[in-house]
Parts: structure tokens; sequence; C-alpha cells
């Protein structure tokens, strides 16, 4: 198994978008869209949300060394923008 291929050799870098990055997607163009800045944070809230789920769901069950490092990444980048 290759860093960019899974046990079968076949490429993991792009994969069709699963729900936690789609949840990421709508709910960050939302906080661009709302209005009152209150909403604004709840959403962005609930995006981050939605990318820290995907991300430990890389970690955890990724095809390729890739994707897991890939996860592992964006919640070390998650938990530093957090702690800013």
């Amino acid at each position: 198994m290759g860093f960019f291929t899974d046990s079968l050799g076949r490429q993991t870098v792009a994969q069709k978008p699963n729900a936690p990055i789609l949840g990421w997607a709508a709910l960050g163009a939302a906080s661009f869209m709302a209005l009152d800045e209150q909403n604004r944070r709840r959403l962005r809230r609930a995006s981050d949300a939605c990318l820290a789920v995907w991300a430990v769901l890389e970690v955890v069950s990724g095809r390729s060394g890739f994707r897991r490092s890939a996860g592992a990444l964006t919640l070390s980048w998650l938990w530093r923008r957090a702690n800013a």
C-alpha cells in the first residue's frame, strides 16, 4: 500500500464528498451569507464541527496514508485555530 493508494492499489487522493464535507461546505457558505453576527458564529461553529467529524473519520478509517494525514493535519489546524 502506497501513501496515495489503498490496499488494492486504487488512488485515494480524490474521492466523492461524504456527508460531513457537504455539511462543512453548505454551512460555511451559509455563514458568509448570514446577516446577523450571532448566526454567522453559530453557522461557522457548525461548519467547523462537520469538518472535525470528517477529519476524525479520516484519521480512524482513511483508506491511505495521505487521507489519514489530511485528517490529522485538519484536526491540528482546527485545534490551533480554536485556541488562538
